[in-house]
Formats: structure tokens, C-alpha cells, sequence
């Protein structure tokens, strides 16, 4: 790695990769950044959660017990699970648009990205979220962050029109196109089959074909 110090994205990157074992120059950038240090500590938090949701008393499962007590194992399971989500489904839309918002303000250099981003960080991104992402516009951040108890993409697309954000959301489902705008970011949150996209600008409104192309874009992970 070379002297030169490490900016958010970066560090974020190796963050998101593995939020347990960093390297001193990330962890310099740490001790320096009070942003970059509360997505390790909201990424350290997530990956604890999901693991105590995902640590089940397997010998204790496998013994044949009667089916009660196994159904009983797997619906505590699922309450771990959305525990460990949030609890998302039970959140109003408006709700989501004030997290939406107030996690790219989080992430404020984000929209400073002008340069595309290599392919193969690109991937890893999409990878650690479970999803992808088939864009012609060239994206210039990206970052797994996370958000409602899970690790989603969150993008930033250059088009004609300007940047845009975009969050990938495939554990947030919506029925019907919504608009939101709120301390000077305006976004749509839009349908996309079994999950969502938030698709956000600053300043000037979301134009529809770029939303519109950005959720054709959108696969989720089978």
C-alpha cells in the first residue's frame, strides 16, 4: 500500500470487506474520522447481530424431540432474524425515507465522486450485498454499508442529469412508487420485484427514466 493516506471510500471498502481485521493504515484514517468510525461500529454492530440470530444449538436441534419444540426453534429463528433486521416490515414508509436521507448525509463525500470506479471493486461490492447491478452509467462510489440490519450497495451513478444516489434495498419491499424530500435531498423510492430501490438527488429532483433505469438494472441474489 503506498504512504499516501487512504480517503473515506477506501477505507470504507475495507471496512465493509472485513470490519474485524483492518489494517493500520485504515485504522489511522479512524482515529482521524468520526464518519468513517461510525460506519465500522454500525458494521461491527450488524455482523454481531447476525451471528447471534445465525448461532442455533444445533446438537440440541438435531435430537428428536417432539415437532412442537422444533417449530417453536424455528420461529424463534425468525423472530432473531427480523430483531436482527430492524424489524423493517413494521416501519412506515415516511420512516424510511428519514433512514434513506439520513444515511447518505452520513456519507456526504459520496456525491464528491467523480471517477469510475474499477469493475472488480464494483463486483466485491455487489457481491457482499447479494445482488447486481447492470448499469451503462458509470458508477463512481460504491460501498457496502449498513442499513436496517443488513448489508446493502449503496451507489452513486453519474447520468446527464447529475450524480445520483442508489440504494439497493432487496429486504425492503414497497408496493407503490413513493417521493420523498427532505433537507435538500430528493429521491423516489421505487418497487423492484421481491425488494426496493431509492434512487436520490441533491438539490434538483430524480429524473424518472434515470429512476426507471436504475431499477431495470437491479438483480437480486437467487
Amino acid at each position: 500500500m503506498s504512504d499516501a493516506p487512504l480517503d473515506c471510500r477506501h477505507v470504507r471498502l475495507a471496512v465493509g470487506a472485513d470490519p474485524q481485521h483492518l489494517s493500520p493504515e485504515v485504522e489511522a484514517h479512524l482515529s482521524g474520522c468520526a464518519e468513517c468510525r461510525r460506519f465500522r461500529d454500525e458494521t461491527l454492530e450488524l455482523d454481531g447481530r447476525l451471528r447471534a440470530a445465525l448461532e442455533l444449538p444445533l446438537p440440541e436441534f438435531r435430537r428428536r424431540a417432539p415437532p412442537v419444540r422444533r417449530y417453536a426453534l424455528a420461529a424463534s429463528v425468525v423472530v432473531a432474524l427480523l430483531v436482527a433486521g430492524g424489524a423493517w416490515l413494521f416501519r412506515a414508509p415516511s420512516a424510511l425515507a428519514g433512514e434513506l436521507v439520513a444515511h447518505v448525509q452520513g456519507e456526504a463525500d459520496s456525491w464528491n465522486a467523480q471517477a469510475q470506479m474499477p469493475a472488480e471493486s464494483i463486483a466485491g461490492v455487489l457481491g457482499k450485498a447479494g445482488v447486481e447491478f447492470d448499469s451503462r452509467m458509470p458508477v463512481v462510489y460504491a460501498a457496502p454499508c449498513p442499513f436496517r440490519g443488513h448489508r446493502i450497495a449503496h451507489l452513486v451513478v453519474q447520468t446527464v442529469h447529475g450524480p445520483l444516489t442508489v440504494m439497493l434495498l432487496p429486504h425492503v419491499s414497497v408496493t407503490k412508487r413513493e417521493k420523498f424530500s427532505e433537507d435538500g435531498l430528493n429521491g423516489i423510492l421505487l418497487p423492484a420485484g421481491a425488494g426496493s430501490v431509492a434512487v436520490l438527488a441533491r438539490g434538483g429532483n430524480v429524473d424518472a427514466a434515470d429512476a426507471d433505469a436504475m431499477v431495470s438494472a437491479v438483480h437480486w441474489a437467487k
